[in-house]
């Protein structure tokens, strides 16, 4: 730990890895604040293309997580942004369970405010889902949530490169059309929002393959909690022409219901700073120890894979000791080999640099 990035950044602790990258909590050393920074290796083109498309979308807003600045050494990249530290509404939803009805209205909302900016900026994010909504720590205050992760973005108006439509989203709050192959849309966005507002109403994982979720079957007949599932009905329709847009949704009789319900006391959901204190840094040194790596914030969350199983005890016949000769045999000429390649490489960039 304690390594400086470009100069500049200090990297602190891993706080989030995916797909594209890993997410680390850095200290930038030009005006003292600690961000949150995404550093990708440029090993793969396709996933750098995505990496510098998310820097590029800068959408000023209260309720959008929006790159800062970026930097590259080598063969990384990195670029800063607000660091959010009240964790994400997927970590809300496992430590409490089924969110208030209240509170689903607040976050949809604000969700809704954060799409009405992005959609009218011509840009579609494509992956709206519980790990992408972050929150500020708010405590048992009004919540702050933030839209983060435009690393699938795309322009409406951007042409499409092949006559082959890519299905990009997460399984689950992608629309029917989405999982198609169609063309980008706002309305698909919505949908996603739709499925989001159910899974905070019950806690419960919506089906990866659209169509599947019967929100009819959910009603219970109590007026706050249907009041949620009339808004993530009309989010949801089957036919994007009847999906409403970000603000229409916002205007929506139900939507006005949630957000006039009241504070209730017994309310014991608390949003708080995720995250342990700055390490300390060592005044002979000027590195700061971190003891064990924090993975409480996850704006995409990785599902965690328990450990396999101890192998059994190899066979006594592994153990003779002709065998061990029999494999360094085989082995000997592959790393001879390995080696070869590698000076190979060696050289050539030498040659070339």
């Amino acid at each position: 730990m304690g390594e400086v990035f470009a100069g500049r950044y200090e990297l602190i602790d891993p706080i989030a890895s995916g797909g594209m990258g890993t997410v680390w909590r850095v200290l930038d050393r030009a005006d003292g604040e600690v961000k949150a920074a995404k550093m990708l290796r440029q090993s793969d083109a396709a996933m750098l293309l995505r990496f510098v498309r998310e820097q590029s979308l800068r959408i000023d807003h209260t309720h959008i997580v929006a790159p800062q600045s970026w930097a590259g050494v080598d063969d990384r990249v990195l670029f800063t942004m607000p660091l959010v530290a009240g964790g994400s509404v997927s970590m809300l939803i496992r430590q409490y369970g089924a969110l208030p009805p209240r509170w689903v209205g607040r976050l949809a909302d604000q969700t809704l405010q954060a799409l009405e900016a992005v959609h009218a900026a011509g840009i579609v994010h494509r992956d709206v889902k519980p790990g992408n909504l972050l929150l500020e720590p708010t405590g048992r205050g009004v919540p702050h949530l933030r839209l983060t992760d435009f690393g699938i973005a795309v322009p409406t108006s951007e042409a499409r490169l092949t006559h082959i439509a890519m299905v990009i989203g997460t399984p689950g709050y992608m629309a029917p059309e989405q999982a198609l192959g169609a063309d980008p849309a706002p309305s698909a966005d919505i949908y996603a929002l739709g499925m989001v507002m159910v899974e905070m109403l019950t806690a419960t994982k919506v089906p990866r393959e659209p169509g599947l979720l019967d929100i009819d079957a959910l009603r219970t007949g109590e007026p706050d909690y249907d009041a949620v599932l009339d808004l993530a009905a009309a989010a949801s329709a089957h036919d994007p022409a009847d999906r409403p847009t970000a603000a229409q949704l916002r205007t929506h009789p139900a939507m006005h219901r949630l957000l006039a319900l009241p504070p209730d006391p017994a309310d014991p959901i608390t949003i708080g700073d995720v995250f342990p204190p700055l390490p300390a840094q060592d005044p002979s040194t000027g590195v700061r120890t971190v003891e064990s790596p924090t993975t409480a914030y996850s704006p995409s969350p990785t599902p965690v894979t328990p450990p396999p199983p101890p192998p059994p005890p190899p066979p006594a016949t592994v153990q003779h000791p002709i065998a061990a000769p029999a494999r360094a045999g085989v082995l000997a000429p592959l790393l001879l080999l390995l080696a070869g390649v590698v000076g190979l490489v060696i050289s050539g960039w030498l040659l070339f640099a």
